[in-house]
C-alpha cells in the first residue's frame, strides 16, 4: 500500500506520456511535410490537386523521427529531402532543415510515388514510400 502524505498536494499535471510527446512531434513533422509537399507540387508540377492516402505522411513522420533519433544530433541535425518518383524518374520537390543554425549530420531521403491513377490535373500518390538515412562524417 502506498504511503499516505498528509498536508501535501501532489499534482500529476506535469507528467506527460512519452507517446503523447512522440505524437505531437510526429504531428509537427507531418504538418511540415504536407506544407513542403504542396509547395513543391505548386512550384514544379502543373497539376491542380494532390490526393494523398490518409496515413502516409503520418507513417513517414514517425519513420523520420525514428531514423533521426539514431544520431546524437537528433531531428535538429537532420536534413530531409522530399522526392517524387514518376515512371522511374525521381524529382526533388523540397528540402527541409529542422534547425538552419546547425550543420546537418543526418540526411533522410523520403521518396513518394505517383500512382498510376494520376492524370494531368490530379497528382495521386501511392500509400507506399521509400525512406533512407545517410550519415555525414
Amino acid at each position: 500500500m502506498p504511503p499516505v502524505i498528509n498536508g501535501s498536494s501532489i499534482s500529476l499535471a506535469p507528467i506527460i506520456e512519452e507517446e503523447d510527446v512522440e505524437s505531437r512531434e510526429a504531428g509537427l513533422v507531418m504538418k511540415k511535410l504536407k506544407s513542403v509537399l504542396y509547395r513543391g507540387v505548386e512550384r514544379y508540377l502543373t497539376c491542380e490537386n494532390v490526393i494523398l492516402p490518409r496515413n502516409t505522411l503520418r507513417r513517414a513522420a514517425l519513420d523520420i523521427l525514428d531514423l533521426s533519433s539514431r544520431h546524437s544530433s537528433g531531428l535538429r541535425g537532420t536534413l530531409i529531402d522530399l522526392y517524387l518518383e514518376d515512371n522511374g524518374k525521381s524529382k526533388r520537390l523540397a528540402q527541409v532543415v529542422a534547425d538552419p543554425r546547425r550543420t546537418p549530420k543526418t540526411i533522410i531521403e523520403l521518396t513518394l510515388y505517383r500512382d498510376a491513377a494520376s492524370d494531368d490535373r490530379t497528382l495521386q500518390l501511392h500509400s507506399s514510400y521509400a525512406i533512407k538515412r545517410l550519415c555525414k562524417p
